[in-house]
């Protein structure tokens, strides 16, 4: 054989040889997040189901560190061999506030498996009974209102909601958007007065909702939310599809083997299918959003796309 067709046989013996070997030892999933927060429930309830997938142990390590920035870090600079992964979320807006500068060729997406909706939150005593009414208010004189983020503003609620509120002709740059840390302590400031509404998923406020002390106006969603089908689509009043809010995905460091990639794609989107993980994801009140390689890094595009646009409305520049 000659020396060429030899290389060429060998490559593709070893790339075979990957292939149906791969993995064959424990795994690592980095949690830019904290223990218990939602980035690290539903990836745990993804792991159990991995685990079973793959045939291999998964450790998981929570780097909650400036607010997911160091997780985010060690993701994009981990050896790319495939056996260190981790959980990519909304990151476009660190890079308007000076935190970092993440894209999505940072990463290899792999794919996702949570979507959840942004909401508009008021008090129970809200003067408005509809999201028509808040927006007229909003257009007539945003600078008299606050809209509470739940997390920090410029992420996964807010942003969304803005660009929403954008597309309905209110100065968004002109409402005053609270900080926040999360969304219990931003339906406490909703309960008691202190803002006049709230972005947060509807699992989130579906407590106070249920204890008829907050009302939902509107969900980002294109389809109604279980357990929350009252609540108004916000494209009933946009006349189109409006879809915006958190999603969870796996993503691995730039130069991950193909073969590692499509093992993991075809893991996860096979735990996303499995009626384990779906009840285990509704029971825990997140939402399931799975879309393969290939989408997922069209949604990250998109949402960087978007964010660049919401977040220069509201004021900011980037570095």
């Amino acid at each position: 054989m000659k020396p060429c067709l030899a290389f060429i046989a060998l490559s593709l013996l070893s790339a075979s040889t990957f292939a149906a070997n791969f993995p064959e030892r424990p795994v690592t999933i980095i949690v830019p997040a904290g223990a218990g927060g939602g980035g690290d429930t539903t990836t745990r309830l993804l792991a159990r189901g991995l685990e079973k997938q793959l045939g291999q142990p998964i450790t998981i390590i929570n780097q909650g560190q400036g607010g997911g920035v160091v997780g985010l870090t060690s993701i994009k600079n981990a050896k790319p061999d495939g056996y260190t992964v981790g959980l990519l979320f909304p990151y476009a807006g660190y890079h308007y506030t000076g935190q970092a500068t993440f894209s999505v060729d940072d990463f290899t997406p792999i794919a996702s498996f949570n979507g959840d909706s942004s909401a508009l939150i008021t008090a129970k005593d809200s003067p408005f009974d509809s999201l028509e009414e808040a927006i007229d208010a909003l257009r007539e004189s945003p600078s008299e209102y606050t809209i509470h983020c739940a997390g920090g503003c410029g992420s996964v609620w807010d942003v969304p909601m803005a660009s929403f509120l954008l597309d309905e002709g209110v100065d968004v740059a002109e409402i005053r958007w609270i900080p926040g840390q999360g969304a219990a302590s931003g339906l406490s400031e909703l309960i008691s007065g202190g803002v006049d509404f709230l972005t947060a998923s509807l699992p989130e406020a579906g407590a106070m909702i249920d204890a008829d002390m907050a009302r939902a106006l509107t969900v980002l969603s294109p389809t109604p939310v279980e357990n929350f089908e009252d609540v108004p689509l916000a494209g009933e009043i946009a006349d189109e599809v409006v879809d915006g809010g958190t999603w969870r995905a796996l993503g691995g460091p730039v130069g991950m083997p193909q073969e590692a990639v499509d093992t993991w794609e075809a893991a996860v989107l096979a735990v996303v299918d499995s009626d384990a993980f779906r009840q285990a994801m509704s029971q825990a009140g997140f939402g399931i959003r799975a879309l393969n390689a290939g989408q997922l890094t069209r949604l990250m595009q998109e949402h960087e796309d978007d964010t660049a646009r919401v977040m220069k409305a509201l004021g900011y520049e980037a570095p």
